[in-house]
C-alpha cells in the first residue's frame, strides 16, 4: 500500500470510529455528515470522498465490528462424518452465545443497520458455521444438496429477525434467553428432517 492509499484508508477509519463514536450518542436518524466530519476532523468534501451518504459508512463500519469479531473467535473443527445423529446439533453455546454478546455489545450500531440483512452481517458471521457444520449435518441426515441453501436461508433468515426484535427491545432478555430461543427454533424445525428418499421429484418437494 502506498502513501497515498494509506492515507485514504486512515481517513476512512477515522469516519468509522467517528460513527461508531456518534452511535453511542444519539439514534442513527439523527447522526449528520457535519456530526462525522467534525468527529473525524475532516472536511465535508472528504466524507464524500469516501461515501455517497451515511447509510455507505454505515455499512462500512457495521462490516468492519463483523470483520472483528470473526477474526477474534477462531473455528473449531467438528468431527461430523464419524459422529452419531444424536449427536449432531445445528447450534450450541459454543457458536452462537459469543455472537450474541458481540451483538450486545453493538447493540447501538446493529439497532441502525435493523432494516438490512446484508449490513447487519449475517452472511459473514455465519458463513463458516453454514458452510463446515450446517451444510455437512444436513448431508449426515441425508437432506438432497439442492435443498441446503433454501434451508439455510430459512435459518439465516430467522436468526436475524430474533436477534432485531431483541436488539430494537434495547437486548433487555438476557442472553441466555435469546439462545433458548434460536435452540427451539432449531429444535422444532429439524425434527424430523426429510431424507433424500422421502422427497419427491427432482425439485425437492415431498409427495403428498
Amino acid at each position: 500500500m502506498n502513501r497515498s492509499e494509506s492515507k485514504y484508508f486512515n481517513t476512512a477509519k477515522r469516519m468509522d470510529e467517528a460513527l461508531l463514536s456518534l452511535l453511542r450518542e444519539k439514534d442513527f436518524q439523527y447522526v449528520t455528515v457535519k456530526d462525522i466530519c467534525a468527529k473525524a476532523g475532516v472536511n465535508r468534501s472528504t466524507f464524500y470522498l469516501h461515501y455517497e451518504n451515511i447509510g455507505d459508512l454505515l455499512v462500512e463500519t457495521t462490516q468492519l465490528i463483523n470483520e472483528k469479531f470473526v477474526a477474534s473467535h477462531p473455528r473449531r473443527g467438528v468431527d461430523i462424518e464419524n459422529s452419531m445423529l444424536d449427536e449432531l446439533f445445528f447450534m450450541t453455546d459454543e457458536w452462537i452465545v459469543p455472537y450474541l454478546n458481540f451483538i450486545k455489545d453493538n447493540k447501538h450500531v446493529y439497532k441502525a443497520v435493523h432494516a438490512n440483512a446484508a449490513a447487519f452481517g449475517v452472511e459473514k458471521s455465519f458463513g463458516w458455521f453454514f458452510k463446515n457444520v450446517f451444510s455437512p449435518i444436513l448431508s449426515k441426515y441425508g437432506v438432497s444438496t439442492e435443498m441446503h441453501e433454501y434451508i439455510m436461508d430459512f435459518y439465516r433468515n430467522g436468526i436475524f429477525a430474533v436477534i432485531m426484535r431483541w436488539v430494537n427491545n434495547d437486548c433487555a432478555e438476557p442472553v441466555d434467553f435469546v439462545m433458548k430461543v434460536i435452540s427451539t427454533l432449531f429444535y422444532y424445525v429439524r425434527s424430523p428432517l426429510p431424507s433424500a428418499g422421502e422427497c419427491g421429484d427432482e425439485t425437492g418437494v415431498r409427495d403428498k
